[in-house]
């Protein structure tokens, strides 16, 4: 509530009224990372300036809450040239300026998004590189790549939700064919189908079980340690195996599972997977955890995707995700607080693997 409090009297201010520098958590060059104390605040129009290729859409400037960590924040592939940079993808806050064209925002709108997507430099190289900046108390993004937060959410669990939600949504509608085009949820296997999620009490996780059950999943299988079976249960998962005391690819029979969704990347994953699938069957991967060709099944898809590659227009599948946020249908219930300055205890808590829901980086929250 004070945060609130305090965003709505600031939103409205002019950006000639911004402070000139933020506290923000930056990557200086390949092998070293920082906090920042005193780092140059973002403008509206940085982000077509510095990378080639945008969608036409608008820039905002954000007054961030917070952000979260994911595996790929840590070490991001960043172009040389555009060091010193904020880390940081995922973000929530409140809009303070919109630039030029916007129509979906306004100031004062919470908001949230996944700023993390893979661009390329303006220069005449065009050298592949991130646009990021979450890891900052000022954040310019695209209008294309946020989402209204519902009234009801909170801004820190706002912060924990975009990469893995998109993440696991696309998994799931664009390569297991989870919704058709009027909208059925998975409308070609009667009764619901069978899913496999590997790693459910991780990010990806959490939010893939919550929507294989909102899908219409018949059953919904998981693999994860058995100290997080109550927390992979109140996510939907129907049947639970203990990774720690079971392999998956002995408790399951072949042919029995319609989708397999992997979030883990154990070596092996992808020709075990094909082993377990029904004809008709679809896997798909975060990972690159692939089946060898040869060990495909006819008549099975296989699929491995990277969410970054197409985080430039998000805000449709964002929509969707807040409505189900709103509905009480897609929640990040278990949170690990950091501040900024300790994002590098963050980006360590992280590198364990055992992580239970997310890890939030608190940058403006009380």
């Amino acid at each position: 509530m004070l945060l609130q409090s305090l965003l709505s009297a600031t939103s409205f201010a002019r950006p000639d009224d911004l402070p000139p520098t933020m506290r923000a958590y930056i990557q200086r060059s390949a092998t070293n990372q920082s906090f920042e104390p005193a780092f140059a605040v973002p403008a509206v129009g940085d982000l077509h300036r510095r990378y080639s290729g945008l969608t036409t859409s608008c820039e905002v400037l954000l007054q961030v809450a917070a952000s979260s960590v994911n595996p790929s924040d840590i070490h991001p592939s960043v172009a040389a040239s555009e060091l010193p940079l904020v880390l940081g993808s995922d973000v929530s806050g409140v809009v303070r300026q919109t630039g030029e064209g916007c129509s979906r925002l306004k100031p004062g709108d919470r908001v949230f998004g996944d700023i993390g997507a893979n661009a390329h430099t303006s220069g005449m190289l065009k050298t592949k590189t991130k646009e990021l900046g979450g890891y900052a108390e000022w954040a310019v993004a695209l209008e294309s790549q946020l989402g209204v937060v519902p009234d009801a959410i909170g801004l820190a669990e706002a912060a924990a939700l975009p990469k893995v939600a998109l993440t696991s949504y696309k998994a799931l509608v664009w390569y297991t064919g989870a919704l058709n085009t009027s909208g059925s949820p998975w409308a070609d296997v009667p009764g619901g189908p069978v899913v496999l999620i590997l790693g459910g009490s991780g990010g990806c996780g959490t939010t893939g079980l919550q929507l294989a059950r909102n899908f219409g999943a018949s059953s919904l299988i998981t693999t994860t340690s058995k100290a997080n079976f109550d927390y992979c249960r109140a996510a939907g998962a129907t049947r639970l195996i203990d990774y720690q005391s079971e392999d998956w690819w002995t408790a399951l029979d072949d042919g029995s599972v319609d989708v397999i969704y992997d979030t883990v990347g154990q070596s092996g994953t992808g020709a075990r997977a094909m082993a377990k699938l029904r004809d008709g069957g679809r896997y798909v991967t975060i990972t690159g955890a692939l089946a060898p060709a040869g060990a495909v099944k006819p008549g099975t898809q296989q699929h491995m995707f990277i969410n970054s590659d197409t985080n430039l227009d998000s805000a449709a599948l964002l929509d969707a995700i807040a409505q189900l946020m709103a509905e009480d249908k897609l929640r990040m219930s278990r949170l690990t607080a950091f501040s900024l300055e300790q994002v590098p205890a963050a980006f360590a808590a992280s590198e364990t693997h055992l992580t239970v829901g997310k890890l939030v980086v608190n940058v403006t929250m009380p």
